[in-house]
């Protein structure tokens, strides 16, 4: 459609210039006697014009062929823009820098209000969830990655620079795989009566519940977090 109306504009631009060569011709005939000299004049007039058409068609036919060019550069190039654009945003979404939803486990872990909930408890969870299969985890809305940090300090137990009590409930949500629920439930079943029965743990009275959730929603990882800063880091 695009190369139609361009063709028909280049074909009305060179009738015109014929048609004011032409006109402009008949206009000195008229005011001039009709000589065997001013016969071979205009003949070679209407030459040359016939010349210059055929030189403004073959420059119009070049025209047409870089804007066929043009198309097919831009094409292609729009192609290999939306590959990069989804790549991008594939790798976003891989370092969890996007907000995910999907099938998913929730770990809920709460303890002796006397006590604290171990760091170490969490990062038991989350390194057995990676070693199963899961895509996405977050602890208490705090997306975990590969530069998150889960460390205790005094009352706190720090995730991603963002201190959280460590008296509260810890909810724990994965994106796992629904093909492997049973597999991944009762790995983590054993996991808990594992936490629970443990004399190590036996004054902390652990209260570890482990649900299947159709759709969950586990958020991205906030740009203010300490997991997030590449600032210091230089391509080498």
């Amino acid at each position: 459609m695009k190369q139609n109306v361009v063709k028909s504009i280049a074909f009305a631009v060179v009738c015109m210039i014929l048609g004011i060569l032409i006109a402009l011709q008949m206009k000195n005939v008229n005011s001039d006697n009709l000589t065997e000299s001013n016969l071979a004049e205009l003949q070679n007039r209407l030459i040359d014009v016939a010349k210059k058409n055929e030189e403004l068609t073959e420059r119009n036919n070049y025209l047409y062929e870089l804007v066929q060019l043009l198309e097919d550069d831009m094409a292609t190039g729009n192609d290999q823009i939306r590959a990069i654009i989804a790549e991008k945003e594939r790798a976003a979404i891989f370092a969890g820098l996007r907000e995910v939803r999907n099938y998913g486990i929730e770990i809920q872990i709460s303890c002796n209000p006397d006590m604290k909930v171990s760091a170490t408890i969490l990062r038991s969870f989350v390194n057995e969830l990676r070693g199963i299969g899961a895509q996405a985890i977050a602890i208490n809305d705090e997306r975990v990655v590969a530069m998150s940090e889960i460390r205790e300090s005094g009352d706190n137990i720090v995730i991603n620079g963002n201190p959280l009590m460590a008296r509260n409930r810890f909810t724990i949500k994965a994106i796992t795989n629904p093909e492997n629920e049973r597999y991944i439930v009762d790995y983590l079943m054993d996991m808990r009566d594992a936490i629970v029965n443990s004399i190590q743990y036996e004054s902390y009275q652990y209260d570890i519940q482990v649900n299947v959730i159709p759709e969950m929603t586990i958020p991205a990882l906030s740009e203010q977090s300490t997991a997030f800063k590449i600032d210091l880091l230089m391509q080498s």
